[in-house]
């Protein structure tokens, strides 16, 4: 859980930046990149886990 956290606080910081300009679009595309991917990761984990369709998330998603 606290790997969760962790990873919101980084992608809300990206998501700040962004919106600021401090970094382009591209830049917080692939900063954003590994953490998303582990996310996706832990979600198609636990869709099999549980017998589910994973809910996998994007970077337009996150930084809605």
């Amino acid at each position: 859980m606290e790997k969760a956290v962790k990873n919101r606080e980084i992608l809300y910081g990206i998501r700040d930046r962004l919106f600021a300009g401090q970094i382009s679009y591209d830049q917080a595309k692939k900063e954003a990149a590994p953490i998303i991917a582990e996310i996706n990761k832990k979600a198609v984990e636990l869709g099999e886990k549980y017998g589910m369709k994973p809910q996998l998330v994007s970077f337009h998603s996150i930084m809605r």
